[in-house]
């Protein structure tokens, strides 16, 4: 199977962007159980969905990592270009581990290189997201790259049954200054 790895090996996640041949990968990532808790989707996913989502789109960045070659997560950076009043920020929709390489660096490894796109190279100065209240994991780990809970929103969505409240979360950044002339 592709996503086999060896346990204990202590290649750091690879990032890159997602391609058409990772359909099978990111189509167990969306159907794992912990991954649909975390997220506002269904449980089960159809190939056909999961084909459009990783497929092309301008506004977003849709990255996997890789550990020994096998797709390990999947993340999405949403930007608004067309949205002129906003177009100084972006959503991170998700951030996704393959639940055979949890507790291997892949979350970390997809938000830092959505955070050094959002910094660096797209000239973002606002970076938000939703977190489910009682994910302490995933809001430790947003917290550590800057991220500060701005609001809360009551009975947002239902997991497993029950209503929860969403936070969102957001980090703010200074614009990127000119550098100076030689």
């Amino acid at each position: 199977m592709a996503n086999e790895h060896t346990p204990g090996s202590g290649e750091a996640p690879k990032i890159r962007h997602v391609r058409a041949s990772d359909l099978d990968a990111v189509l167990e990532i969306l159907n794992a159980h912990h991954v649909n808790l975390g997220t506002q989707r269904l449980p089960f996913h159809a190939d056909t969905q999961v084909a459009a989502r990783i497929a092309d789109d301008p506004h977003k960045v849709k990255l996997v990592a890789e550990i020994d070659g096998a797709v390990a997560g999947y993340g999405e950076l949403e930007t608004w270009p067309d949205r002129p009043r906003q177009r100084h920020g972006a959503e991170i929709d998700m951030i996704a581990t393959h639940p055979k390489f949890r507790g291997r660096g892949v979350g970390p490894a997809l938000l830092e290189a959505m955070v050094d796109l959002s910094d660096r190279w797209l000239q973002l100065t606002r970076l938000q997201l939703y977190v489910w209240d009682g994910n302490d994991a995933a809001i430790r780990l947003y917290e550590r790259f800057g991220f500060e809970v701005e609001g809360r929103l009551r009975r947002f969505v239902v997991v497993d049954g029950a209503y929860r409240d969403a936070l969102i979360m957001a980090r703010l950044s200074d614009p990127i200054q000119p550098a100076p002339s030689a």
